[in-house]
């Protein structure tokens, strides 16, 4: 299976026999299961750049409270 969207259409679902959609489903149910480990697994990255974001903005701030007082 590809890691498309949408891999069936609507008129093709309707084709598929049960089994076939059953396999269709429980595919697609894997790759959501992949995607959310994978966002799950940059905690890290994401509080270092929260922090990063946050001494650049303190930074800035400081400065423009220094420049326009």
């Amino acid at each position: 299976m590809t890691d498309l969207k949408m891999p069936v259409s609507e008129e093709s679902w309707k084709a598929l026999d049960k089994d076939e959609q059953s396999w269709f489903i429980f595919a697609t149910l894997r790759s959501f299961d992949k995607r959310l480990e994978h966002l799950e697994g940059r905690k890290l990255l994401d509080k270092g750049l929260t922090v990063a974001g946050g001494i650049i903005g303190g930074a800035l701030a400081f400065l423009g409270l220094k420049v326009w007082r």
